[in-house]
């Protein structure tokens, strides 16, 4: 199911929790190879604009799927032009088999903030969002899809565009 700043994609919460997220952590092939990223730590120390991006038909242009470890501190990023965290949106939600209903695993989303170096008030929402997948009992990884929102929500709401006059990518 989609939240706010999300299109739907080509592949459920439950395929991301049973086809990839399940069988790496246990060491078995993955549903569809190349299609997850895998970063580790990096996942959470960079900005997001600057992960790496492979495009894959299943996802939507504008959506990423990365393998990395859970970031439990919330520590912000410190890039080359810019500082940010991610911030969590909303609650946990529980994701079911589509096969048995059973609880599988679960999703936290989040959005990007930021702000210029050197301005210390003025953080700004970015345009980036993340939905985080996990299992229930403890991990070493989770899986994260990134979407950067389209230019129609910038357009109708500019202060959310990391693309402005303020800086460029």
């Amino acid at each position: 199911m989609a939240g706010f700043g999300e299109e739907e994609s080509g592949i459920s919460d439950s395929e991301i929790i049973e086809g990839f997220l399940r069988p790496k952590i246990e060491g078995e092939a993955v549903a569809i190879p190349g299609l997850i990223v895998e970063l580790g730590e990096e996942l959470y120390t960079r900005e997001p604009w600057l992960l790496p991006q492979t495009a894959h038909p299943i996802l939507n242009p504008r959506e990423w799927l990365y393998l990395g470890k859970p970031n439990r501190n919330n520590i912000p990023v410190e890039g080359v032009d810019h500082e940010g965290c991610w911030v969590r949106i909303g609650s946990a939600i529980l994701i079911r088999s589509e096969e048995t209903d059973e609880i599988i695993g679960g999703t936290s989303r989040f959005r990007y903030r930021f702000r210029n170096k050197g301005d210390k008030h003025a953080l700004r929402w970015s345009n980036w969002f993340m939905k985080e997948f996990r299992l229930f009992n403890p991990t070493p990884h989770v899986i994260c899809k990134i979407t950067e929102k389209l230019r129609e929500f910038n357009s109708r709401c500019p202060s959310l565009s990391i693309r402005n006059a303020d800086f460029t990518l």
